[in-house]
């Protein structure tokens, strides 16, 4: 499974204490697996950690409701989600951008 993938089927996961581990470069197409959390943020199975399912589901649906409910794309949704985890806050576009 890649991180695309998983960042389609977010809304499968119900239970938050689920977590995504992906291989760096983080991208739509790196290798990635959802694990039940253990608590701690260090790598899986040579994959590293991600966020976990309840962030993730947070920063897809935080996207979209900052572009007037749009759906985010898969490559979208994996930028977002990519966005938070180096940045600690939410991908916003600006003022000046505009949706098409």
């Amino acid at each position: 499974m890649n991180l695309g993938e998983i960042v389609d089927r977010i809304e499968e996961f119900e239970d938050h204490d689920y977590s995504i581990y992906a291989a760096k470069p983080w991208t739509v197409d790196s290798e990635a697996r959802v694990e039940l959390g253990d608590g701690t943020t260090g790598p899986q199975g040579g994959l590293d950690y991600l966020l976990d399912i309840g962030t993730a589901q947070d920063v897809i649906q935080t996207w979209s409701e900052h572009r007037d409910g749009v759906p985010p794309t898969t490559a979208e949704r994996c930028e977002a989600v990519v966005y938070y985890e180096a940045h600690d806050c939410f991908l916003i576009p600006d003022d000046d951008d505009s949706i098409s």
